[in-house]
């Protein structure tokens, strides 16, 4: 019994070894302003978000009209968010950090 979950432990590490060695699993975070009005608004990006694969995690902030999504590069593109936002009817803008060396202009709200 010992030797199959040393094994199964063993399989596991190998396989979080490997991911990191191969770049999968890394993510970014992306932050964007968002023409967000209500708690309605919150709710439908909040719907919409949930269901793609590749989103490790988002907040999204009705006070400060933000979302901000932590993704995987390789599984989902920052172009879907950008899609599914303006699919969803609301303008955005994305913030870009001030140690960025570029800068990205998505729609203004």
């Amino acid at each position: 019994m010992k030797k199959i979950i040393i094994f199964i432990l063993s399989a596991l590490m190998l396989t979080a070894f490997s991911a990191d060695l191969f770049g999968k699993g890394k993510t970014v975070t992306v932050t964007y302003v968002v023409g967000m009005h209500c708690q309605n608004c919150v709710n439908k990006l909040t719907d919409n978000l949930s269901l793609l694969k590749g989103v490790k995690d988002f907040k999204i902030s009705l006070k400060d009209k933000t979302v901000v999504i932590t993704y995987d590069p390789a599984k989902i593109s920052k172009a879907e968010f950008e899609r599914i936002i303006t699919k969803l009817g609301y303008t955005f803008q994305e913030v870009v950090p001030a140690d960025s060396p570029s800068t990205s202009a998505g729609r203004l709200p």
